[in-house]
């Protein structure tokens, strides 16, 4: 398998997830990355990324000690050119939760004496999430789990990735990482207003793993995919399988009924940084056998398995 490259973001089960990777894969298999003051970070990422080193010797160094799993706390886009997207993987959690668990964080590990509300408008601390992921769309990462449902999670990991990562729960401030903070619905709506980046998606996030759930229950593949645009001529877009490298056979529906096929095989050179499957050969372009109307809705199905990829109106 190819090496995995977990982008953990504070408080959300990233601790336990990397522990139970660092149990699978062993420790000298691991690679941390968690800034160049903790004492966590492996020497030669101390070295490399933030050293004087050639950064274009990182794969070198890191195949050379035959490694399997890079883990931390990163903005997506620093390794994932060269894990490949496919590779790559994240927990999200709800953005109030999260917030909350890492103001108590502060509180007992770092000797933070400000109250929960001196910490959540700190700028740096809102929409953490998603300033991490940016320019890593989710519909690309590998896999996008969730802290609330973190076992259904691994489970779907372990499938994908042909692993067998068993659980473990650390750093938790509480009994269960599930067990919602009680909060008044004030500071509730005040987190939200302030994380609305990291609602939308964590929402967006959920829905990924709702669809992806049901084709693994059912046995099939799941497919990674965005329609990037549709006129009254054509839509156009990228997919690829999560299991396999064959182009994606897609129904193309117009108001509900097939109007033709396509195949996601063409170069889409925008996607190349994030280093996707089929070397970026994953989008498709279909025109409509007849021009559409304003209001015409067009849907995306895979052929195989019925997995929409989405709807848009003209």
């Amino acid at each position: 398998m190819s090496p995995l490259y977990f982008v953990h973001i504070p408080k959300t089960a990233g601790t336990s997830f990397r522990k139970a990777c660092e149990t699978f894969f062993g420790l000298r298999h691991v690679v941390y990355d968690y800034a160049d003051d903790s004492d966590e970070t492996s020497p030669f990422i101390l070295d490399i990324m933030y050293g004087d080193g050639d950064r274009l010797d990182f794969l070198k160094h890191f195949e050379s000690r035959d490694a399997k799993f890079l883990s931390g706390h990163v903005h997506a886009d620093k390794y994932l050119h060269l894990f490949g997207s496919a590779n790559t993987i994240v927990f999200l959690r709800d953005p109030v939760q999260r917030t909350v668990s890492e103001y108590q964080h502060f509180v007992r590990h770092n000797k933070y004496e400000g109250d929960l509300r001196s910490f959540y408008t700190q700028p740096r601390y809102i929409n953490r999430q998603s300033r991490l992921l940016q320019g890593a769309p989710l519909e690309a990462l590998g896999f996008v789990g969730l802290t609330e449902d973190y076992h259904n999670s691994l489970e779907q990991i372990n499938g994908c990735y042909g692993v067998d990562i068993q659980p473990v729960e650390l750093n938790r401030g509480r009994t269960k990482k599930q067990d919602a903070y009680k909060l008044s619905d004030e500071v509730v709506k005040e987190i939200e207003d302030l994380n609305e980046t990291d609602l939308l998606l964590y929402e967006n996030a959920k829905d990924l793993l709702n669809a992806r759930t049901e084709l693994f229950k059912k046995g099939l593949s799941y497919v990674h995919s965005e329609i990037q645009g549709v006129n009254q001529n054509t839509v156009r877009g990228w997919a690829w399988y999560t299991t396999d490298e064959s182009p994606v056979d897609i129904n193309v529906l117009v108001n509900g009924k097939v109007d033709g096929q396509v195949l996601a095989k063409d170069l889409r050179p925008g996607l190349l940084r994030l280093s996707p499957p089929r070397k970026g050969y994953v989008g498709f372009h279909y025109k409509f056998s007849e021009q559409l109307t304003i209001g015409d809705v067009v849907e995306c199905v895979v052929a195989a398995t019925g997995q929409s990829l989405g709807q848009r109106t003209v």
